[in-house]
């Protein structure tokens, strides 16, 4: 296990039971950006024309508590979660169930994709062939991104979407991460990505087809014990070749 991963693991096995009140602001915010974005991210969900009918699979990895899976759920057949964070599971699938979705349509369970076993792990057919792959602000923890996004990739059917969202690469940016604590700040790998490495990224990991980026107009807040500060998102959306 890497150190950059165990940095991870403690950071939000700590503070997955307050996750979404920490930073509740922020997700309420990616919640609604998502929701008006849907159609832009896949054209394929269970109340549209490509997707009536059929199963419609998504998967959110580095899931967190999941609150954007919830806003998907209506929305598909299938959500399957995984992060590295036990802690973090825990609140998926609780909270999954108190917001009354079955566990059999959306539960996570713990994973590394990174790991030599991932693709022993997760061999079954309920890991394959999703018509979206995301992962949200989590990117710059991982220490291969590529990698990562490639391994996402190979769980996606053909034509399916890999959908990213996470922090613009911003002057300040570096100069605000110095501010956290020591165990966060070890957890992080880069401090965001410019709109010219997403792009590469995309392309480089087989998901180049109609490869769209946008950034978020209004920045998200970070409150931490230690400081607070402001970042910008973006979304962004390949689909496999």
């Amino acid at each position: 296990m890497t150190d950059i991963l165990e940095a991870n693991i403690r950071v939000f096995n700590k503070d997955a039971h307050k996750y979404e009140t920490d930073f509740q602001e922020a997700i309420r915010m990616l919640c609604e950006e998502t929701e008006s974005r849907r159609l832009w991210i896949s054209s394929k969900w269970s109340d549209t024309p490509e997707g009536n009918g059929k199963d419609v699979k998504l998967l959110d990895y580095a899931c967190g508590p999941g609150y954007i899976s919830r806003v998907l759920a209506p929305y598909v057949t299938k959500i399957v979660g995984i992060d590295a964070s036990e802690g973090m599971v825990g609140e998926y699938n609780k909270k999954a169930q108190e917001a009354g979705i079955p566990p059999e349509k959306m539960s996570a369970r713990a994973g590394n994709i990174l790991g030599d076993s991932f693709s022993e792990d997760f061999k079954g057919p309920e890991y394959h062939d999703f018509d979206v792959a995301f992962v949200g602000l989590a990117l710059h923890h991982f220490s291969d991104p590529l990698l990562s996004m490639k391994r996402l990739v190979d769980r996606l059917r053909v034509g399916g979407v890999l959908w990213i969202i996470d922090a613009l690469d911003q002057p300040h940016a570096h100069h605000e991460h110095e501010k956290l604590s020591p165990e966060t700040k070890a957890a992080i790998h880069t401090h965001g990505f410019t709109v010219d490495q997403v792009k590469d990224l995309f392309a480089q990991a087989g998901a180049g087809a109609d490869v769209r980026v946008e950034v978020i107009d209004k920045p998200f807040e970070i409150k931490t014990p230690n400081h607070t500060f402001k970042r910008t998102a973006f979304f962004a959306r390949g689909q496999k070749l």
